[in-house]
């Protein structure tokens, strides 16, 4: 399943072990083969940060540094705090924040075990263009006349870095996406700390926006997708058996969930992603030195059988004449989303109808400047304390008849049901709820 992930880091050492060990090396130890980062963002390009990643450059941003005078770069000098609870002093500053895009499994089995290198570079623009528009939501905080306040910024200094296996030496492809935490305010025209809230609200959409892009090759490329009730897709052509193959990794981690729900089940009503990563974490296997990606395509080849090694490889031949895209316009896509999104509530954030409209016309021809061009065509309603935040007039003069409904109406009707008995066993809220319906005295009763 792809997913785009996020891990921020707050320890320095811990970051510059994390460039020199895992980003540039990727998920084995090849020391021939150096992954080189490459710079994005705006913020980065302010800086003179522009191609290769350079080790000097990366930890002099760790160090909350300008990598090209070695001046302090943001104003902020704490770097502990005392923490009650542990009793000690622990990192306070967040030196950087890990967004993570990976595709569907099937896309890293042919990009890598088929060998079709065309997805590669596919992916890293898909990245790109994602990247460009998660950036429009990074802000930073306010502080005025002793109130907190958030403002746009929509520039990050990210350096990218693709690999492409698993821990458990499984075909993986995948970018980290290294964004600092640095951002330029052009209000007060300095660099400040990055405030990605409004970013991990907007996650959902840079996903869709990777996916859409992603796509769309694909379909260029001549291979068909399958769309998922998840969210995602997979190329058709890879079976799900290969997919769970390859994904050991994943499984192993399945497993280790189960485990700990049938030891403790009340966890099962926390935050279960929360959990994943947990134990993603704690049961992290230690990198195998020493191998080269030739290796692995033979450790990944041995593992078919001959029908689907040839299988993997005739897809990748067939795929060479782009096919026809689905007919969905922007237009289209947008009024779906709106009848998926205010089914269910009458106010959501501009960036999930935008998500929702690109992962209806996933493939199509459409961008996202399509989708958003469509949306300003809406002439959304806004409240000006939360101008991300939308609805529309239809919802609001349905929302105001109930209303007035329900003003009207109070105290003009007997109750629901005078002669009502509430039975034994209820919790205390379940026993308010029944109370209020029926003794409700409102015109909306029902007849």
């Amino acid at each position: 399943m792809g997913v785009l992930s996020t891990k921020t880091q707050c320890n320095l050492n811990n970051a510059e072990k994390y460039f020199k060990e895992h980003l540039q090396l990727g998920d084995y130890y090849s020391q021939e083969n150096i992954v080189s980062g490459e710079w994005a963002g705006i913020g980065a390009t302010q800086l003179g940060l522009t191609g290769r990643v350079r080790q000097d450059q990366f930890l002099k941003l760790c160090h909350n540094q300008n990598p090209q005078s070695g001046v302090l770069l943001t104003q902020r000098l704490k770097t502990t705090r005392w923490d009650t609870d542990k009793m000690a002093e622990v990192a306070n500053r967040r030196i950087f924040y890990d967004f993570t895009f990976s595709p569907p499994k099937s896309v890293s089995i042919q990009a890598l075990i088929a060998d079709d290198k065309r997805l590669l570079e596919s992916h890293s623009r898909a990245v790109r263009i994602a990247i460009n528009e998660l950036q429009h939501f990074a802000g930073t905080r306010v502080h005025q006349a002793g109130k907190i306040s958030e403002r746009l910024t929509g520039n990050v200094v990210c350096a990218t870095f693709r690999h492409d296996t698993s821990r458990a030496l499984d075909p993986h492809l995948h970018t980290h996406c290294v964004m600092f935490n640095a951002t330029f305010d052009a209000s007060e025209q300095r660099w400040k700390a990055l405030s990605n809230y409004e970013m991990l609200q907007a996650r959902k959409f840079a996903e869709n926006v990777y996916y859409h892009e992603f796509a769309r090759d694909l379909r260029q490329f001549g291979y068909e997708i399958e769309n998922k009730p998840r969210g995602d897709f997979e190329i058709k052509g890879v079976s799900r058996e290969l997919q769970s193959r390859f994904s050991k990794r994943h499984n192993e981690i399945d497993a280790s969930i189960e485990k700990v729900l049938k030891e403790k089940p009340e966890l099962a009503k926390g935050n279960l992603k929360e959990l994943r990563s947990q134990i993603a974490q704690a049961e992290r296997s230690r990198k195998i030195a020493g191998i080269a990606l030739p290796e692995l395509q033979r450790l990944w080849d041995s593992q078919l059988t001959g029908k689907e090694r040839q299988s993997l490889r005739a897809l990748a031949r067939q795929s060479k004449a782009a096919l026809q895209s689905p007919s969905v316009t922007a237009q289209a896509a947008i009024q779906w989303a709106e009848a998926h999104l205010f089914d269910r509530r009458s106010v959501v954030r501009e960036n999930e109808v935008w998500s929702a409209a690109l992962e209806r016309g996933r493939g199509a021809e459409l961008t996202t400047e399509d989708i958003k061009a469509a949306g300003q065509e809406r002439e959304y309603i806004r409240n000006e304390h939360a101008p991300s935040k939308i609805t529309t007039r239809e919802i609001l003069s349905c929302e105001w008849e109930i209303v007035c409904l329900a003003r009207d109406g109070r105290g003009k009707f007997t109750e629901l049901n005078p002669r009502h008995k509430i039975a034994t066993g209820l919790m205390p809220d379940q026993r308010a709820a029944a109370e209020l319906i029926l003794g409700s005295r409102f015109a909306s009763r029902l007849k």
